[in-house]
């Protein structure tokens, strides 16, 4: 028993005529009637008299017209119960590191409203270890960081890309033809970092500590922007992502050696319950 079947039994039995059915239910006169018999084979009963072209229930008929009717009331209930439940479905948080939003927005951004239309993602910057924190706290339902970072095992977390560090100067900085930078020779040299709750920061803190050198850092930011335009106006150096220095032509990106690799994954908590949307996202953002 299908709830189509059901349908053209029901419109039948109240037109008392298959052809006044068909055209009311905009199908062929054949799927009503074999609807109508594939009810009565199903049940081994006989729904209709047929009197030429008129169509008058049996007592049977009469009782399966009834229940008919009512499972056919309560499917639109159900149906429009959920889909007022996917107008109240509750916004996908996603967090970013601001870094991160320079390679990946807004095209990701763009992406997402494409292939789930009917979902109102909010997005919110903070640095990578922030953002995990969030994860865990259940304030934010996804987070795309960098995953260099101890705490990431107490999350899910699946590798999406892997960026390589640069250090960035202008093209008048002393150290701009260098092919390729050592951690020593940046002692004493004038930096910006990014804020201290930055992975990347963590990681070169290391860095630079493993090589002996002190860092002249005059500016911690989350600001691409005024980090690019101090890079571009002072003899200053920073650390980008490579995919970053490809969209600043005036800037000079320098490889380090040794080179350090960061991975980008996308985390969700550990344990906690995804609705169906969240599961969704999660998933398409494992093969973005």
């Amino acid at each position: 028993m299908k709830l189509t079947q059901l349908e053209y039994f029901c419109v039948a039995a109240r037109y008392h005529n298959i052809t006044k059915a068909s055209k009311e239910l905009f199908v062929t006169q054949p799927s009503v009637s074999n609807a109508i018999k594939a009810l009565e084979e199903e049940f081994g009963v006989n729904l209709f008299y047929r009197n030429n072209n008129k169509l008058t229930l049996t007592p049977e008929g009469e009782i399966f017209y009834k229940q008919a009717e009512e499972l056919l009331a309560h499917a639109d209930s159900v149906a429009s119960e959920f889909h007022e439940l996917r107008k109240k479905i509750t916004p996908v948080r996603i967090g970013m590191p601001p870094m991160l939003g320079s390679i990946y927005l807004p095209d990701l951004y763009i992406s997402l409203r494409q292939e789930f239309p009917e979902v109102d993602f909010h997005l919110y910057e903070y640095g990578s270890v922030k953002a995990c924190e969030q994860v865990m706290e259940e304030k934010l339902d996804l987070a795309i960081v960098n995953a260099e970072q101890t705490a990431i095992d107490k999350c899910n977390l699946h590798i999406i890309d892997t960026e390589d560090l640069l250090f960035c100067v202008s093209k008048d900085h002393p150290l701009a033809g260098q092919s390729t930078i050592l951690m020593n020779m940046l002692n004493n040299e004038p930096l910006i970092l990014f804020n201290t709750d930055s992975v990347q920061v963590m990681t070169l803190t290391r860095q630079f500590k493993a090589a002996g050198v002190n860092p002249h850092i005059i500016l911690n930011t989350s600001q691409i922007t005024t980090l690019i335009n101090m890079i571009k106006a002072e003899p200053i150096g920073a650390f980008l992502y490579r995919s970053m220095v490809e969209t600043y032509p005036d800037i000079i990106g320098i490889p380090v050696f040794p080179s350090i690799e960061q991975r980008i994954g996308v985390i969700w908590r550990k344990g906690k319950y995804q609705n169906a949307i969240t599961e969704k996202v999660i998933k398409y953002l494992k093969n973005y």
